[in-house]
């Protein structure tokens, strides 16, 4: 499994978030929902959408479990509703490129955290990130980025 790591910058965000159990399903609805609003707004084609599970679903009742889906946007841009502004917190992430399937995603969960290991990687306390680019979509790929030290 290859890792890269990454630097990410502190930034600007248009959002939307789903409250309550997390699913393929819900989230899949999010994301459609929130590609649609990117579109209409002129976003979609040359920026990156992240996903992000805010919330560890051992430590959080599922009712209250938060799903984010966002996409970076300058100062200047005015967000339309229904998205919310918020902040990106950036940081160091150990990033892993994988199909966009439920069997290389299970199998990724499977074994992520012994390659963090092995390659000496300390996690930190934020959330694990989906990164999507329409490019990468387009190939049934996506990235998954850890957070590190």
């Amino acid at each position: 499994m290859k890792i890269t790591i990454e630097e990410l910058p502190e930034s600007r965000i248009a959002y939307f978030r789903h409250v309550g159990e997390y699913g393929e399903k819900q989230n899949k609805e999010l994301m459609e929902s929130f590609k649609n609003w990117a579109q209409l707004n002129g976003l979609l084609y040359h920026s990156v959408i992240l996903g992000i599970t805010q919330d560890h679903p051992n430590c959080t009742p599922k009712e209250k479990c938060r799903y984010d889906v966002c996409i970076v946007v300058n100062q200047d841009f005015h967000v339309p509703e229904p998205a919310r502004i918020g902040t990106f917190s950036g940081g160091k992430y150990a990033v892993f490129l994988l199909d966009h399937t439920e069997e290389a995603v299970s199998g990724f969960w499977n074994t992520v955290f012994s390659e963090i290991e092995k390659n000496n990687l300390s996690i930190r306390e934020q959330p694990i990130i989906e990164r999507y680019t329409l490019q990468k979509m387009n190939h049934h790929l996506c990235e998954i980025l850890i957070p590190i030290q």
